[in-house]
């Protein structure tokens, strides 16, 4: 019984950290929000990432899937970002991402930093106490 109990304890420890891992960010471009409902951006291990269909709305560009990897184009660039790599291919060439390419809740996040410099020609900024995300587009560049 005591060790039933015991690897009851031991699962719930170990599983905890795991389901925590996450964390919603609120993702904003030009100041205002991407998804109403929160959870188009999560940190996980410090990096911010973004729903790539979501993102791919917000700047009216093109997505396919092909198997485990999504197409996407926006303004005449292309990239690959394949779930579980963190490899990306951008245009003819390569991009090594902060973090790797995952599945949450069927949907593909991609670190947004990456997917902001290197498709959109965007700004990215975060708050100083991690809460926000905001794409800046129209961002003044005397700023």
């Amino acid at each position: 019984m005591i060790r039933i109990v015991a690897s009851v304890v031991l699962a719930l420890l170990l599983a905890g950290p795991a389901l925590a891992a996450d964390r919603v960010v609120r993702l904003m471009i030009d100041g205002r929000p991407v998804d109403r409902n929160g959870g188009s951006a999560v940190m996980r291990n410090g990096v911010v990432y973004g729903d790539v269909v979501d993102l791919v709305k917000s700047f009216n560009g093109l997505v396919t899937f092909q198997g485990p990897a999504l197409v996407v184009t926006i303004s005449g660039v292309t990239a690959t970002f394949t779930n579980g790599s963190r490899t990306a291919k951008v245009g003819q060439g390569s991009v090594v991402m902060r973090g790797q390419a995952f599945l949450r809740e069927r949907e593909l996040f991609v670190p947004l930093d990456t997917f902001v410099t290197r498709l959109t020609n965007a700004k990215l900024r975060l708050s100083a106490d991690n809460t926000t995300a905001e794409i800046l587009i129209n961002a003044n560049p005397l700023n």
